[in-house]
């Protein structure tokens, strides 16, 4: 009967074995002596990579913002060994490349005035940042242009942009308040001058029982052409709380515009009417008839054209809101 061993039954057997066993280790330091040799010659070797590193426009006067800029990256050549390579891939900072506004060129494009700045320029530029075995074969693109816009700021409010809905017998309490409420904004004038508010990243709340308390991004409305906003973030503050149902029954007076004070010989049918009001749970003891005052305008001079008067409630506290009045309209008699 033949037997039938797997891999690793056959690497164990080999390695019980003392001959074997030293064979196999002679193996291994040849194969790991090979493959370093190799990766030696291989990183001793010259070699081109390409790398990206970011363009910034600095010393720009302080009456001008970057309106546009064709490129913000970079795209550099870099001849040297393997191995300086490998370190400047993986063990070097991304280095940003500070290119000097007073040295732009000028060119029109378009009927407008650009500024530029060229690879000759943008090599010179980089020269500190290349080491003695490192050099610069190529770069892309061979020149990058700015537009340079009038510069202008002002505050403008910051407008909450979301959707929110609430379980049952959960509302809204209060306002909905963003801090901070308004934001400096900087940039190209004709930007500037037309900007109405920044609005936040659209947001979607949905069932809500809890007071919403978090950080919410500003959307900046031309990030691409020169905007730039004095923060990013606001706090937002959606107060949230339970809502019940209360009731008070108030006595009616009448007002009358020609008049001062009340009229006494108007007659009422009720005199008295239930206004139901929603109120959040920690306000429901808060709430009495003193607080309200419900009342109706007398008719006009002349026959009236029906006998009955609506009723309104105009002064009521601020933390409730009317749901209804019972009944809405009252009958009326003029007493002579």
């Amino acid at each position: 009967m033949i037997s039938r061993m797997g891999p690793l039954e056959r690497l164990r057997n080999i390695y019980r074995d003392p001959g074997r066993r030293k064979k196999l280790y002679v193996f291994l330091v040849c194969l790991f002596l090979s493959a370093f040799f190799w990766l030696f010659i291989k990183l001793s070797r010259e070699a081109q990579a390409v790398i990206e590193r970011p363009l910034v426009v600095s010393q720009i006067p302080p009456d001008v913002v970057i309106g546009q800029q064709s490129h913000s990256r970079i795209q550099l050549t870099i001849q040297t060994t393997g191995a300086r390579l490998l370190a400047s891939r993986y063990f070097r900072s991304d280095d940003t490349l500070f290119v000097d506004a007073g040295s732009f060129g000028r060119t029109s494009r378009g009927g407008e005035l650009w500024h530029f700045v060229t690879a000759a320029q943008m090599r010179s530029a980089l020269s500190g940042q290349l080491d003695g075995g490192r050099s610069l074969t190529g770069i892309w693109p061979d020149t990058v242009f700015v537009n340079l816009a009038y510069a202008s700021q002002k505050k403008v409010p910051v407008r909450l942009n979301a959707n929110f809905s609430f379980e049952r017998r959960f509302g809204q309490y209060g306002e909905v308040r963003l801090v901070p409420d308004s934001v400096m904004v900087r940039g190209p004038r004709q930007i500037v001058d037309t900007l109405q508010a920044i609005s936040t990243e659209s947001l979607l709340f949905e069932n809500l029982s809890h007071t919403i308390e978090q950080k919410v991004e500003l959307q900046n409305p031309a990030f691409g052409q020169g905007l730039t906003l004095e923060t990013q973030q606001a706090s937002l503050t959606l107060p949230v709380e339970e809502f019940t149902e209360i009731s008070v029954e108030l006595g009616l007076s009448v007002l009358c515009q020609h008049q001062s004070g009340e009229v006494h010989n108007l007659r009422l049918f009720p005199n008295r009417v239930t206004v139901t009001c929603l109120v959040a749970l920690k306000d429901y003891n808060r709430v009495e008839p003193s607080l309200f005052v419900a009342h109706v305008i007398c008719p006009n001079d002349g026959l009236p054209e029906s006998n009955r008067l609506e009723v309104l409630v105009e002064t009521f506290p601020d933390f409730v809101t009317i749901q209804n009045i019972r009944p809405a309209t009252v009958e009326f008699l003029i007493m002579e």
